[in-house]
């Protein structure tokens, strides 16, 4: 992948937002393309309903995260020079995007696949063993899904709606965690109660000191509290999270 089709690439995204929420940073192997957008992915992705920034706002954006002074005028100038209408957008430019989208998050749903496997060698009963495999599956699932090829917003199959795209964002939280992301497709669920379940010391937590947001008398609090203390009270009602 040389740099000038990645520029298109950088700019096909700026023209349609919605591939934000796809393409991450590392995907780019320029690493001046890969900083600018990561800044400007960060920006849209906390800022949904926000326009894309203005080569000047994105300037702005850059230099507050560049510490270094690395990316100069001229190199933010031929990143954001557009020159995708060289190309033919149709039939060249959407292909080579959906080729390159889908080999990186093949690259990524691999990594994953591989931490999944670091211990399952330990693994010894079935029940735990099936769900191994089927986070393992989930992945393979996603990072193979060609669901974001698409002529226009209601995918690339009218008739089959399985093939119809949905705005995740929408719908989504992101966890913080790019392989959970992965396993939820996309991250948590909005308007939804969600509980981390597993036995006593398999991280839960980082630590026994944790801090918890909880609620005390109607009286917000962060205060650190082992957590099956913590559940007790709760059960006793003199907690609520």
């Amino acid at each position: 992948m040389n740099s000038s089709l990645e520029k298109v690439f950088f700019n096909f995204i700026l023209k349609n937002k919605k591939y934000f929420d796809i393409v991450k940073p590392y995907f780019f192997r320029n690493n001046d393309i890969q900083f600018v957008y990561a800044v400007i992915s960060d920006y849209i992705i906390l800022n949904r309903d926000a326009k894309i920034p203005s080569p000047r706002q994105i300037l702005e954006m850059v230099k507050l995260e560049d510490k270094d002074g690395i990316i100069t005028k001229e190199i933010l100038k031929s990143i954001l020079t557009d020159n995708s209408q060289e190309y033919d957008e149709k039939n060249f430019v959407e292909p080579k995007f959906n080729s390159w989208v889908l080999s990186n998050r093949i690259k990524t749903g691999t990594i994953d696949i591989i931490e999944q496997t670091r211990n399952i060698d330990s693994i010894v009963d079935f029940d735990s063993t099936v769900e191994a495999a089927n986070r393992i599956r989930a992945i393979v699932e996603d990072m193979s899904s060609t669901k974001f090829i698409a002529d226009d917003d209601m995918g690339s199959d009218f008739d089959d709606p399985e093939q119809h795209l949905q705005d995740n964002s929408k719908f989504k939280v992101r966890s913080g965690f790019d392989t959970l992301d992965h396993i939820l497709g996309g991250g948590w669920d909005i308007q939804t109660l969600n509980v981390i379940m597993a036995e006593t010391n398999n991280g839960k937590c980082h630590f026994v000191s944790t801090k918890c947001h909880i609620k005390f008398k109607n009286i917000e609090l962060e205060k650190t509290v082992e957590i099956g203390n913590m559940f007790s009270k709760i059960s006793k009602g003199d907690y609520n999270i």
